[in-house]
């Protein structure tokens, strides 16, 4: 069975317009506000360069991506095309940031450049969809497909990102519809079938503008380009499956043109990147290993990530048998694609959700799914003109809506959770990436549950004895899945607020237990306890069998108290004992709270506020030490400390639009299909 293009049906041709809207306005409403990895700065610092100078040239900096060109400018390691694609977003986001001050305003810039990769992921599902369509499927298959794409894999949590996969992604995917579209089973050689070829073609020379590394998808392309145009019913098949190839390389050429100039002007050769002449030189990764960690690992795995990948398998077969050419194309593209990036020495991608290289490979992957999804709305018969029998059917529904709700539930943890403070909360990478206990499904899982546990304790306090932490710890190194807030380090002067719950009859007293474990070289830390802003002295007792903890215990007023302790700091990585680069004072072991000789019930409480806002601290986003309630760019605009104006100066024009994309693209959606 060969593919065929349909007219669109009266009142369903606009419904892939619908999708980009709805999609887009969900993704607004869900963006983070932010950027995760120094990659992302490296392309925001070129866009800032284009929009402010009219340079690709960069200032040198330890904390970006750089390598220096033949005129001895640093510029960015990575392809032009992200940086240039962002410049309207960029000079936007630095207009908009010239109305706040200068300590607020990497939070506007960097807000509005969220918005950049959540049109362009709309962009793909929409036209994911419009893909469907033209292979024959179904308008509910198409829809279901699509959003499946766009909120049930790791493609949701990377439209809150600046990283350059989603645009390669959707520059070759569009490539791959362009060609799809030029040539239908009774195509003749038409300029506008050329000219639709040669769009193709640019569009693949986009992608490697982006990110060169996927000119291993070259091949898949011309063996689809020359299959698909010999598969029409042309009288002069093989001359004009040759004329395609050609106005399809000729597209590609032109395309390039622009990088090749832009590589020869910074560094020497147009076959010579960023990434040096030879790029060759960092697969250095076991390819088993690679291969593995890509597509099955805990912590990378391609179906761990993208869930639905699974009626992939299952719609495979059909799938081949209707559209050979298609199936070859995802074949061909998706294997070089995943072998390359296994021998990649940085093949984990970290600083993101999934495996991120994978992204470019993801919609073709997941097309095989459309007839899986048919079989399920029961829009279309078998190929026997047969109803599928009603067990079947049910069974279908069952796998199709478990395989759809896990990917979502996977990945909206990749959302409401930033994964960069996942990595800083467990910085072995090895665990990280191979066992299902250390893996980030596992790790955002519990890191949200601790954020709504936190947060719904900082909302409704419990009605008993109470020690809340509010400045001054570093992050609680006790089991995270019992929510302990013990063991802590201070960072030279931690506060706590104790609530105690007991009346005036007796006396309230409070012990702390200190733990000073900082290298033998170093003097003993001076320790200063206040309650209230004054020093109080307080009974001394070292703990037995513990040498380096000591038990202080001070009586408190029986009311709500503030108690601070204070001491002299020291630095693990200064002293290279580990890699640890923080200023710590003493380790809070345990507070124990009692009235008279009666231990009183103490429950713990985070309420440790979010550091200071972005500028200049980008750490502010995913430093352990804050408590943000979720990655989400309102939350985190309720705490850059603007005032109430500003804040609705920045964030009400995101709700509105976000809002009304939502309710128009439902409502296209909604208008029933006329049938011809």
């Amino acid at each position: 069975m060969q593919r065929v293009i349909s007219a669109p049906r009266a009142g369903g041709r606009n419904y892939h317009f619908a999708l980009l809207l709805l999609v887009l306005g969900l993704y607004l409403l869900t963006m983070s506000g932010h950027t995760y990895s120094p990659d992302e700065e490296t392309m925001l610092e070129t866009s800032r360069a284009l929009v402010t100078r009219g340079t690709w040239a960069m200032p040198p900096s330890h904390t970006l991506v750089q390598v220096v060109g033949t005129d001895g400018n640093t510029y960015s390691q990575y392809g032009p095309a992200q940086s240039l694609a962002a410049a309207p977003w960029t000079a936007v986001g630095l207009l908009v940031g010239e109305l706040f001050p200068k300590d607020q305003a990497g939070f506007p810039l960097r807000l509005i450049l969220s918005s950049y990769n959540a049109l362009i992921a709309a962009g793909l599902v929409a036209l994911f969809a419009a893909l469907g369509a033209a292979l024959g499927c179904t308008r509910k298959a198409n829809i279901v497909g699509a959003l499946a794409l766009g909120f049930c894999t790791f493609l949701w949590p990377h439209s809150r990102t600046f990283f350059s996969e989603p645009l390669t992604a959707l520059a070759l995917f569009a490539s791959f519809y362009m060609a799809l579209v030029a040539i239908s089973p009774d195509s003749a050689a038409t300029t506008r079938v050329n000219l639709r070829l040669v769009a193709s073609g640019a569009l693949f020379a986009l992608a490697l503008a982006t990110k060169v590394q996927y000119v291993v998808a070259l091949p898949a392309f011309l063996i689809y380009v020359a299959w698909h145009a010999a598969q029409t019913n042309h009288p002069r098949k093989p001359q004009f499956a040759a004329r395609s190839l050609l106005a399809w390389l000729l597209g590609l050429v032109l395309g390039a043109l622009p990088l090749l100039y832009y590589d020869w002007s910074l560094f020497g050769s147009p076959f010579s990147t960023g990434y040096g002449a030879s790029p060759t030189n960092i697969l250095t990764n076991p390819l088993a290993d690679g291969l593995l960690g890509l597509l099955l690992s805990p912590g990378k795995g391609l179906l761990w990530y993208a869930f639905p990948l699974v009626l992939t398998i299952w719609g495979w077969w059909r799938f081949a048998r209707a559209h050979r050419a298609e199936s070859v194309l995802i074949v061909a593209l998706a294997v070089p694609i995943i072998v390359l990036f296994s021998l990649y020495a940085f093949w984990h991608g970290d600083g993101s959700w999934g495996p991120r290289y994978l992204i470019p490979a993801l919609p073709f992957l997941l097309l095989p799914i459309l007839p899986v999804i048919e079989t399920v709305t029961g829009a279309k018969l078998h190929t026997d003109n047969t109803q599928a029998p009603r067990r079947t059917f049910s069974f279908a529904r069952l796998a199709v809506s478990t395989a759809l709700a896990l990917g979502f539930l996977v990945n909206v943890l990749g959302v409401v959770v930033n994964f960069d403070t996942y990595i800083n909360v467990q910085p072995d990478e090895n665990a990280r990436h191979w066992t299902l206990a250390a893996s980030p499904i596992n790790g955002h899982l519990v890191l949200f549950d601790d954020r709504v546990h936190e947060w719904t304790l900082r909302l409704m306090p419990p009605a008993g004895t109470t020690t809340t932490f509010k400045s001054g710890f570093s992050y609680s190194e006790g089991d995270k899945a019992s929510h302990e807030l013990l063991p802590r380090w201070t960072t030279g002067a931690g506060l706590l607020e104790i609530r105690p719950a007991g009346t005036a009859a007796a006396p309230i007293s409070v012990t702390l237990r200190l733990s000073d474990h900082r290298p033998p070289e170093l003097p003993r830390a001076q320790v200063t306890i206040l309650v209230d802003g004054a020093p109080l002295a307080a009974q001394v007792a070292p703990v037995e069998g513990q040498p380096v903890s000591t038990d202080y215990t001070l009586a408190i007023p029986p009311h709500s108290t503030s108690l601070t302790i204070q001491s002299d700091t020291w630095n693990p990585s200064v002293l290279q004992i580990n890699s640890r680069n923080e200023d710590l004072g003493l380790r809070l072991e345990s507070v124990t709270i009692a009235q008279g000789s009666t231990i009183l019930a103490n429950e713990l409480v985070e309420g440790t506020p979010p550091a200071p806002p972005y500028y200049p601290q980008p750490r502010w986003y995913y430093d352990p030490d804050t408590h943000h309630p979720a990655d989400l760019w309102f939350l985190y605009l309720l705490e850059t400390g603007m005032g109430r104006k500003a804040m609705l100066l920045l964030g009400l024009p995101v709700l509105v639009v976000a809002f009304l994309l939502i309710i128009i693209g439902w409502r296209i959606l909604r208008v029933p299909v006329r049938q011809p």
